[in-house]
């Protein structure tokens, strides 16, 4: 996730689909992995000065941790380590570590990576691979969530949905149907929440 695309509609999508799935299924914890990319944000002119952005309106529009304010029926926490491409079984381990803090109760491990799912053969850090998300997912306890963000994989108008949802039941060793579909179409068509319960 990077900071820079913080707080547009299909945020609203993203944490309506969370807060939901939270009451529906009585968790008490959602944690977003948010594979963190920080932005370059620019610079402002006034008056033929040029001014960085002040931090507390990056703060306020722009930080990835406000999220942690939510009212809602779970609590919050957001894991936002750098992601980058040289630290990918480093950041995962410590993903795995993570999710473990909050055992104790009912929760949903919120993965939401830039674009979603690994694509063939060109896998980068906008992306998860099937391996990561199988070692998050074998690190769930049992009745626990695994939500995932999948952006929309091309721009020719083909069906996408049901190729990526078959790949992430492939990864998580379920079948197709066990992995469940949350959309917002009307608000932002171009992303995808799939989830799954951990049995």
């Amino acid at each position: 996730m990077r900071d820079c695309w913080y707080a547009d509609k299909r945020d609203l999508v993203k944490w309506g689909v969370l807060t939901i799935l939270a009451e529906k299924y009585d968790a008490k914890n959602v944690i977003q992995v948010a594979y963190y990319n920080p932005c370059e944000f620019g610079r402002i002119e006034v008056d033929g000065e040029v001014h960085r952005i002040p931090d507390e309106v990056l703060s306020h529009f722009r930080n990835i941790g406000n999220i942690e304010s939510l009212a809602g029926p779970a609590k919050v926490s957001v894991f936002d380590a750098p992601f980058l491409k040289s630290n990918r079984a480093a950041y995962h381990d410590a993903v795995t570590k993570y999710i473990q803090l909050y055992k104790d109760s009912r929760g949903i491990v919120f993965l939401d990576p830039d674009t979603g799912l690994e694509p063939k053969g060109k896998a980068d850090y906008k992306h998860i691979l099937d391996e990561e998300v199988r070692m998050v997912w074998n690190s769930l306890p049992k009745g626990w969530l695994l939500v995932f963000y999948q952006h929309q994989t091309n721009r020719s108008g083909l069906p996408w949905i049901e190729q990526k949802r078959a790949q992430l039941a492939h990864a998580l060793d379920l079948n197709e149907e066990e992995v469940k579909l949350a959309q917002g179409p009307k608000v932002a068509n171009d992303v995808t929440f799939f989830f799954a319960v951990k049995a």
